[in-house]
């Protein structure tokens, strides 16, 4: 069996202390899956989780390679999944895990054609940020034009996702982000309204700039001490989405009195990106409960149009080798990160 490089977590730690480029055995697609030759591969937040040993949906012992998204080519398929072969795909990878490697496993229902106008390094870049920033605005969010949307972690992939759809859709989108560097990305996104969160209290921002009504939607990438703060600058009826937990403890498990929610009559709409058409038995009565290719296929299809026509377009902030992945992901975990850190694999 031929061998490949990958980055894997070692032990548990920081990940600039853990995270080492091995050799590993290429792994073979089994029935409904994918091998994809890596192109290049995302970081994600959820990857310093991983590294640390903390709460992820799908706990793993190291040592394991990192990579939740991917763009390159599949090279070889399992029964069921043999019409990919020779295509060049974005996919999440199978358990969002073995993706910073030479080469990935990916389920096939979590395989799509990579926009042709982005590189290998963009299109990485593009497809958890869209499709989850798609999903939670569109889907989950019901925005509509003319409403006001507040972006928070607007400075990151999924951030600027959110702003770049936002403002296609007709919205007003006010982006909440932390410093001057991060605030002129946002902006050089097409935010309407950049607010300084380590400068100035955001909820006041938020209601001065719409008269008091508050924001119609809310797309959150934060947590922690946002969550109830946000509630109190959206609008009535508003929705207010929960889809990242950078700054919550215990990777948002710790709860959170819903009365404050209560007392605005809004929203609290709850969102995630997995794409299946079953669901184990055991899983679902664990809570587990996706939408399906279906919806995916409808969602891709969009965000290809857009991309086409020049209205979208991913914020890469950083290009790094394997080598320098957990370096990255330190600097991620430090707030010193602006879009979204790719790997360029090969």
């Amino acid at each position: 069996m031929a061998d490949m490089r990958a980055v894997q977590v070692t032990r548990h730690g920081p990940p600039g202390e853990v995270l080492l480029v091995q050799s590993v055995e290429r792994p073979e697609p089994g029935p409904g899956e994918v091998r994809v030759k890596v192109g290049a591969a995302s970081l994600n937040f959820n990857d310093i989780d991983r590294c640390r040993g903390n709460l992820v949906s799908v706990p793993t012992p190291p040592p394991f390679t990192l990579g939740m998204d991917v763009c390159g080519v599949v090279d070889a398929a399992g029964q069921g999944a043999e019409s990919w072969v020779g295509k060049r795909v974005v996919a999440i990878t199978k358990n969002a895990l073995g993706g910073i490697a030479d080469y990935a496993i990916a389920d096939a229902i979590s395989v799509f054609d990579a926009p042709p106008t982005f590189d290998d390094v963009e299109a990485a870049a593009f497809l958890l940020s869209f499709q989850t920033s798609h999903l939670a605005l569109f889907k989950r969010g019901r925005l509509q034009p003319g409403d006001t949307l507040v972006v928070h972690s607007a400075a990151s992939g999924l951030g600027t996702a959110g702003i770049q759809l936002g403002k296609a859709a007709g919205a007003r989108v006010i982006a909440v982000a932390g410093g001057p560097e991060k605030g002129a990305l946002c902006a050089s996104r097409g935010a309407d309204l950049v607010i300084d969160h380590t400068a100035e209290d955001f909820v006041e921002a938020v209601l001065v700039a719409t008269g008091d009504a508050g924001a119609d939607v809310v797309y959150d990438l934060t947590g922690g001490d946002f969550v109830e703060r946000s509630w109190r600058c959206t609008a009535h009826g508003g929705r207010y989405l929960a889809v990242g937990f950078a700054d919550d403890d215990a990777n948002g498990m710790t709860g959170r009195p819903l009365r404050m929610a209560c007392i605005g009559n809004i929203d609290i709409v709850a969102v995630m990106v997995a794409w299946a058409d079953s669901v184990d038995p055991g899983m679902r009565r664990f809570g587990f409960n996706p939408f399906g290719r279906d919806v995916a296929d409808e969602i891709h299809a969009d965000l290809l149009r857009l991309a086409a026509a020049g209205d979208i377009r991913p914020a890469v902030g950083r290009r790094v080798s394997m080598e320098d992945a957990g370096r990255a992901l330190d600097e991620h975990e430090a707030r010193r990160s602006v879009g979204r850190t790719v790997v360029v694999v090969q």
